[in-house]
């Protein structure tokens, strides 16, 4: 993955902390990445198979360990 040092201010920065503060996102890399999906999925930007091969990465690095998922069960309240 790429790593790059953004400084946003004005308009873009108060976008930025109103998603952190909606609760969103936890970080503001978070809420950038899910700002460029969301923008992706509008506009079609990549191909299906990108979407595979980050997919097929990430169950890889589950499987290997190198990456954790967490368990949550849901409860149906009768």
């Amino acid at each position: 993955m790429t790593n790059i040092n953004i400084e946003l201010r004005g308009y873009t920065a108060d976008i930025l902390d109103k998603i952190l503060q909606e609760g969103y996102a936890k970080t503001k890399t978070e809420a950038i990445r899910l700002a460029l999906f969301e923008f992706d999925q509008i506009h079609r930007i990549t191909e299906d198979e990108l979407y595979e091969k980050a997919a097929q990465k990430i169950l890889k690095n589950i499987s290997s360990g190198k990456e954790r998922t967490a368990k949550y069960t849901v409860k149906v309240r009768a």
